[in-house]
């Protein structure tokens, strides 16, 4: 199959006075992704952070050891609905416990029941310090009928090594839940994730939280995003290699289409072929020439 249909959330941060409106609030987004048509739903880092908002002011670690008691009812309920609506659904980043530590961990639901996982691979500071969390360790390739994807969270998009080596296994298209609660941070990801599409040669969809709650908790205030799917800027996408992009900070939903018989024209008749014409020969000679004048 050639052709998918996405939709990325700009996901509005607000009050929830119970935890039952937090999951009757989620099911109407998601509902919403799949009566507009869409195969695959990306929504944020962090989404269900939200629920700090039902609860008093907490520690970063009673808010993990919290967070994590949800894990069970939320895989049960974003898998149930993919398969309900008959939707993938890369249900953002979720705040759980692996052996003996906490991990930022991304989902991705499949409509027959298969679950695919990532926990994100570079920390923030914050993530590393105050929180504290556990970075993962290595990057799952995801097989689909539409080729190969990759889930890199955030402050992931930020190094090009690793989405060059998810290109290098063959991934197309790169999932990358957000969570910016400043303009900074916003474009850092922003135009880190139009390079990643630009050099590779992939496309990349973008998600983020947006608004923010009354009383702002440690770990989650405010939100800031423009979520987008991006594209090479070459023939015979646009020039700004923007597919589709969502209207700065507002709680909604951007959908657009993906054609990777597109992708394969831009590799093959492109202007530039930026993935192709690297000369690893010369990075490393390069490196192993600095290598010798430090000693």
């Amino acid at each position: 199959m050639n052709r998918l249909t996405v939709a990325v959330a700009q996901y509005g941060l607000s009050d929830v006075a119970s935890e039952e409106l937090f999951w009757s609030g989620l099911s109407f987004k998601l509902r919403d992704a799949a009566e507009k048509g869409a195969d695959l739903l990306i929504l944020p880092e962090y989404v269900t952070a939200q629920l700090l908002g039902c609860h008093p002011l907490l520690s970063h670690e009673d808010a993990c050891l919290l967070l994590d008691s949800y894990t069970d009812r939320y895989k049960t309920f974003i898998q149930r609905s993919s398969r309900e609506l008959n939707m993938m659904i890369l249900a953002g980043t979720h705040i759980c416990r692996e052996e003996d530590r906490f991990v930022n961990k991304a989902f991705l639901f499949f409509p027959d029941g298969r679950i695919e996982e990532q926990n994100k691979l570079h920390l923030t500071p914050e993530e590393r310090t105050r929180w504290p969390l556990s970075e993962g360790n290595e990057l799952n390739i995801i097989d689909t009928q539409w080729g190969r994807w990759a889930i890199l969270t955030c402050y992931d998009i930020e190094f090009p090594e690793l989405a060059r080596m998810a290109a290098e296994q063959g991934v197309l298209l790169i999932l990358c839940p957000s969570y910016t609660d400043t303009a900074f941070g916003y474009y850092r990801v922003r135009y880190c994730s139009q390079a990643r599409a630009i050099e590779n040669q992939v496309f990349v969809a973008l998600s983020g939280l947006v608004g923010s709650l009354t009383e702002a908790r440690p770990q989650i205030d405010q939100g800031y995003c423009q979520a987008g799917i991006f594209s090479p800027c070459d023939f015979p996408f646009t020039e700004s290699g923007i597919l589709q992009v969502g209207e700065l900070n507002q709680n909604e939903l951007t959908i657009g289409e993906i054609d990777f018989s597109l992708l394969h024209n831009n590799r093959m008749h492109g202007a530039v072929a930026p993935f192709y014409d690297r000369r690893p020969a010369l990075y490393g000679k390069q490196r192993d020439k600095m290598t010798i004048e430090e000693c």
